[in-house]
């Protein structure tokens, strides 16, 4: 191989060179083409992937939506029967009831009203009321006018009420006027 002819050596060492070089670039091409195919092949397997995934998930989620879809209208449809259920329990509740007499219960409010009536509190509310409805809500002439209805307990109840409350001087000195014409 290698001779001592200088000639010779450095014939055969171009060529050798020039081979070398032509085999590497050809090595170096063939390693691209490979690298490139396996990246194109390796993209093209990641978006199958990618595209797989998330057909999964839109599935999963079209199935769950059905799923909820499902058990929202099933909720609904039982609370439609409780509904209707309450409604006919109630009705037949409300029928049985008002076919009781209520005899007693107006027997009642009348004994409370004739105890009120003897023990001097006239109109006087059965629950320690005024003795004039919304007496609060009242001008001093709308009070005036309903005090001549009134016993001298009703119109010191209302005399001391007013006091603590609007305080209103003309109408204080009405009830006095009335409880010393009383006297």
């Amino acid at each position: 191989m290698f001779e001592t002819g200088r000639d010779h050596y450095t014939d055969g060492g171009v060529e050798d060179l020039g081979r070398i070089a032509q085999t590497n670039a050809n090595s170096a091409q063939q390693s691209a083409r490979i690298a490139t195919d396996y990246w194109v092949a390796s993209r093209e397997r990641n978006n199958e992937v990618a595209w797989e995934i998330a057909r999964s998930v839109t599935e999963g989620l079209r199935r769950q939506t059905d799923a909820n879809e499902e058990l929202t209208s099933r909720i609904f449809e039982i609370l439609e029967e409780r509904d209707e259920a309450h409604k006919r329990f109630f009705s037949q509740w409300a029928e049985a009831f008002a076919s009781v007499p209520f005899d007693y219960a107006r027997q009642g409010t009348r004994e409370a009203q004739e105890k009120s009536a003897d023990s001097g509190l006239g109109t006087t509310s059965v629950k320690g009321g005024f003795p004039i409805a919304r007496y609060d809500e009242l001008s001093v002439d709308e009070i005036s006018e309903r005090l001549d209805t009134l016993s001298d307990d009703q119109i010191k109840h209302l005399r001391d009420h007013e006091r603590r409350t609007k305080n209103r001087k003309s109408l204080i000195e009405q009830f006095d006027r009335k409880l010393k014409v009383a006297s």
